[in-house]
């Protein structure tokens, strides 16, 4: 709030209001994405809590819709009401200060059965390599990963492949810029579920 005070136009040596609050609204966005559900079971438990754990990681308001119902993408409850069936548009509605960044990443993973495996044999073996690289070119932040003292850019794929990484490799993140937490927070929700990588097919999602 102190980068809208300044900018504020003083008047009579107090700050405009009208000034401010229109100050504040230029610093928000809106993105809306769609995509198709793909997955067997439709919008059901894996592919919700999935999505709600991105989604909370970010400031920005998530709302989705499926047809006519619409619920916050935040809440697995509300989630869970949608009913979204294999093959129904799921649409997207961010809005706040980290919406480009949220959308980025609900986009990539909806559009990617949020992370959920129905037949492994089809899946490429370093899938869990391209998500690091696809959700860390989500930020404007530099993201560095560290394994056992080696340190690449998390944004550079080839440099990522460098490394010696499996889903449970302990890895550590260097953030720095202006989505930092950001994208901390959700880089780690990747690597503490192994980069949601699945050894077998649940059969109940």
């Amino acid at each position: 709030m102190n980068g809208c005070w300044s900018a504020a136009v003083s008047v009579g040596g107090q700050p405009d209001f009208n000034q401010l609050c229109w100050t504040a609204k230029m610093r928000e966005e809106s993105h809306k994405i769609e995509f198709p559900i793909k997955n067997k079971l439709g919008f059901h438990v894996r592919p919700i809590q999935r999505f709600a754990e991105m989604a909370q990681a970010f400031d920005s308001e998530v709302e989705v819709r499926v047809e006519d119902r619409k619920a916050d993408g935040k809440s697995v409850l509300q989630l869970m009401g949608l009913r979204g069936n294999k093959g129904a548009r799921m649409e997207v509605i961010v809005t706040g200060t980290d919406a480009n960044q949220c959308s980025r990443v609900l986009g990539f993973l909806g559009k990617n059965s949020f992370f959920v495996e129905d037949n492994l044999q089809e899946l490429h073996p370093e899938r869990h390599l391209q998500r690091l690289f696809k959700i860390a070119s989500c930020f404007e932040s530099e993201i560095y990963i560290d394994v056992d003292g080696e340190r690449r850019d998390a944004k550079n794929l080839d440099e990522v492949k460098e490394l010696d990484i499996e889903p449970s490799t302990k890895v550590d993140f260097h953030v720095e810029g202006e989505d930092a937490e950001q994208a901390r927070s959700v880089l780690q929700k990747l690597t503490k579920y192994k980069f949601y990588i699945e050894e077998k097919i649940e059969t109940s999602r």
